[in-house]
């Protein structure tokens, strides 16, 4: 089993962060250097109930210093790199990886050596984006209309800012004719900007360019079209820089033929003996 708390102490030693097994560790720490940074495994209830238990950690990262401002520039650099990692997600041995800070950064006792600690906790997920032909469709639309640097991601929530995390919500089918059905699904992305100005300029274009466009095309999938039926964005309570944003999609599926089987002993007559 990959051991998790080892792969985000790897990206960190790849972005200058320390070196494993230096000034950097996992689970046990040596008396010396007196500048050192380590993770740890938190045990406890599980937050993701339903996920499994290999794919996820919680952890809690440390930094020890000589002087607490030491201490604290240590932590925070390192936090800052996980939370916004070059390539939009942490990524080691061909893996994708997301951090959740959960408990920010705080003065904890001294230690023997009369040393300043910092401690943070953070839940370490592995991800991958969802592989989905309406899920693309709004990923591409919104990758167009936002331009750079925005990210989009797909499936999971992102943590570089600005991004758009866009997830499937809700689906309902209804019979068009008998060869098709008319689906309509619910997509909900959060929005992430730096700034109040650039959350609203980016949530001002996605509206626009939906009621301007109001169809997207479906690529690969024989040049079929979504119809947007509504959108509307809102913005989180207390954070002027964060929201989200809602778009329902309608299009049509063909019906699968021949997946239920005929039911068992069941017979029809077609001469009735008199």
């Amino acid at each position: 089993m990959i051991n998790l708390a080892n792969q985000l102490a790897l990206y960190l030693q790849s972005e200058g962060e320390g070196t494993l097994g230096s000034n950097l560790f996992v689970d046990s720490l040596p008396a010396s250097p007196d500048a050192a940074a380590w993770f740890s495994h938190v045990g406890g209830s599980a937050e993701f109930k339903l996920d499994a238990p290999q794919g996820w950690r919680k952890l809690s990262l440390s930094a020890r210093h000589t002087t607490p401002q030491g201490s604290q520039d240590r932590i925070w650099s390192a936090i800052h790199k996980l939370l916004n990692p070059l390539a939009g997600v942490i990524e080691v041995d061909g893996q994708a990886y997301t951090v959740q800070v959960t408990s920010l950064p705080a003065l904890q006792e001294k230690d023997a050596s009369g040393r300043y600690i910092m401690k943070a906790v953070m839940i370490l997920k592995q991800v991958a984006p969802v592989a989905e032909p309406w899920l693309e469709a709004i990923s591409l639309f919104t990758g167009t209309a936002l331009g750079s640097p925005w990210r989009v991601y797909r499936g999971f929530n992102g943590t570089c800012r600005p991004s758009v995390s866009w997830q499937c919500m809700n689906e309902q089918s209804a019979a068009a004719s008998r060869g098709a059905n008319q689906l309509t699904k619910q997509f909900v992305g959060q929005l992430a900007a730096r700034s109040a100005g650039e959350y609203q300029m980016a949530a001002q274009a996605l509206l626009l360019g939906l009621s301007e466009q109001a169809k997207l095309p479906m690529a690969g999938v024989g040049g079929r079209w979504l119809t947007v039926l509504n959108a509307g964005v809102s913005i989180r309570a207390g954070d002027l820089s964060t929201g989200t944003f809602s778009v329902t999609l309608s299009g049509t599926a063909a019906v699968p033929q021949g997946t239920f089987p005929l039911i068992a002993g069941l017979h029809t007559a077609t001469q009735i003996d008199n």
